[in-house]
């Protein structure tokens, strides 16, 4: 049986759950109030859009109907375990072009293309090797069933399926087809100033390489809080679990990761925002394996960087 630690996943879900949840009257707001603070916002040329106010995790909002989004955002990944005593060097990087469109108030859908780079070097259970380009396209549906303003908390749904042409942790060239399914939960704790979010992520993934057909499957749960420093300035902390598995279906554990981070979120503009927010591996678990860490299928740093303008 794998070893795996309960707080991991516990802890996250306990501290900002509770907060979502049981905040009280903090968090609850009326339709009409809801209206007047958008009202308010509009007047001054700014609305609080909770998808990217958060770090890696993300808010329930969507793109109002008729509005698009073109965005960049660029996620590394840095420092694994050596193959041998020397130097090593892992650096991961994976940038993505995306444009989204809001078909109606609730329904947003999305296409983008990716490029990677990865430079590693006596690295355990991977093959040295530098360089990159272009590695595949997605779409992404993403569905609101409620909305933090009118409603105890905001949820959404997303389905993100991923074509890719190079492996994500090895940098080798193998097709690979993702599916990642994502609930998204968030609440506004204190009106205009706390956020907190829940995310459950789900994503099998199918891949083709030199070896054959491989099927593997990852979990990630997150959460997350964010505060308005001032306006449009958001100052955040974020927890998160990453765990992945041999089979579609969770079968086999085959590591998992316990991270820690800040972020910060920028509405430049009406319709130009910029965020950052890094992620350090506080704890893991390996199967089979008594350390406190898991450097072998996960990383111990990673930096998420986003551009996006709205029109």
């Amino acid at each position: 049986m794998p070893r795996v630690k309960p707080v991991h996943t516990i802890g996250i879900a306990g501290v900002v759950a509770g907060l979502l949840f049981l905040g009280g009257p903090l968090g609850t707001r009326t339709a009409r109030a809801a209206d007047a603070d958008a009202a308010a916002d509009e007047a001054c040329g700014y609305e609080i859009d909770s998808e990217n106010i958060f770090g890696f995790t993300d808010g329930s909002d969507v793109n109002d109907r008729g509005e698009s989004e073109i965005s960049i955002t660029g996620v590394g990944a840095f420092v694994r375990q050596s193959e041998e005593p020397g130097s090593s060097r892992y650096s991961a990087w994976e940038a993505e072009l995306e444009y989204e469109y809001g078909l109606t108030r609730n329904l947003t859908v999305s296409v983008g293309a990716a490029f990677g780079y990865h430079d590693i070097q006596n690295i355990a259970e991977l093959e040295n090797t530098s360089g990159g380009g272009f590695n595949g396209l997605s779409a992404e549906i993403k569905y609101r069933f409620m909305s933090w303003e009118h409603a105890p908390f905001g949820l959404a749904l997303s389905v993100e399926p991923e074509w890719s042409r190079y492996e994500d942790d090895s940098g080798e060239r193998a097709d690979g087809f993702e599916l990642p399914i994502k609930l998204m939960v968030d609440r506004e704790l204190i009106p205009e100033k706390l956020f907190g979010a829940l995310n459950v992520t789900y994503a099998p993934e199918w891949g083709h390489g030199e070896e054959g057909t491989e099927k593997e499957s990852a979990i990630e749960f997150s959460g997350a809080l964010s505060w308005q420093a001032t306006q449009g300035v958001f100052l955040g902390g974020e927890l998160r679990y990453l765990a992945g598995y041999s089979g579609i279906g969770l079968e086999h554990f085959e590591g998992g990761a316990f991270y820690i981070g800040p972020s910060i979120y920028w509405q430049m503009t009406k319709s130009a925002y910029i965020k950052a927010a890094y992620s350090y591996q506080l704890a893991g678990s390996l199967p089979e394996d008594e350390s406190n860490l898991d450097l072998i299928s996960h990383e111990r740093q990673m930096l998420k960087l986003n551009l996006g303008i709205e029109f």
